[in-house]
């Protein structure tokens, strides 16, 4: 089966990591890219190609339905809102289905079959099945410099007024970008936990109340994200 690209334009943390969840339980779905703003997203495109975008209808700003508006007629949507009402209005767009929120995995997985009636075989990226090794690093401009950073060496980002601070295990890098902006390429081993924190998962080293202890640093966990995070750790909690 080929490969079909994926992006996620969703201004929600839950309802963006539950599609991250869904997406990343089936293997022929490549998750390229996520997006909390629309002029973000279609900024996005312009650069690249995606098979099918997750686009949540109800954003501040650029609604989807304006996104879409502003889209090729041959780009595949698949809709997301707790809004029932917006499903008629979905249908005037190249809309794959609409999807009403919370999205159960059982009726993603109906949504994501119907792309085969809308999208040609030939028109889908190939599955590549060795692992990507690009998948594994990113490349940040900080002052003159170019650094290569692997996902895994990263600890934690910070925002700091106009720049983020990526914490890796050896060093500190300072990277002159907005915090969603970088959120948006990680992989789903980070999960924010505050305005001014995302975190690895992996380096996370224990959890007292709203503290997250990572790389000798305690880091807090607001209450717009706690939900989220809690969700994170039961489902790895024994």
């Amino acid at each position: 089966m080929k490969r079909i690209t994926c992006m996620i334009v969703e201004d929600e943390p839950h309802a963006l990591r539950l599609l991250e969840d869904h997406i990343g339980k089936l293997s022929f779905l490549q998750l390229e890219a996520r997006f909390f703003d629309a002029m973000e997203a279609l900024a996005y495109l312009k650069q690249h190609t995606i098979d099918l975008i997750f686009l949540d209808i109800n954003m501040p700003g650029l609604s989807g339905m304006d996104m879409a508006a502003m889209l090729p007629p041959q780009q595949k949507l698949i809709f997301t809102t707790a809004y029932a009402e917006y499903a008629l209005d979905s249908f005037e767009y190249q809309v794959v289905d609409y999807l009403l929120k919370p999205i159960s995995f059982k009726r993603f997985m109906q949504a994501v079959n119907k792309l085969t009636a809308f999208m040609p075989q030939e028109e889908l990226a190939p599955v590549v099945n060795s692992p990507s090794e690009e998948n594994d690093f990113l490349f940040v401009k900080s002052g003159k410099q170019v650094h290569k950073i692997e996902y895994d060496a990263i600890c934690y980002l910070e925002a700091l007024k106009e720049y983020i601070a990526i914490h890796t295990e050896t060093e500190k890098i300072l990277v002159y970008k907005r915090m969603k902006e970088v959120a948006a390429q990680l992989p789903p081993q980070f999960v924010r936990i505050h305005n001014s924190y995302i975190v690895n998962f992996r380096h996370i080293k224990n959890i007292e109340s709203h503290l997250v202890m990572v790389k000798g640093e305690s880091l807090p966990v607001s209450n717009g994200y706690r939900a989220l995070f809690q969700e994170r750790i039961q489902a790895k909690l024994l």
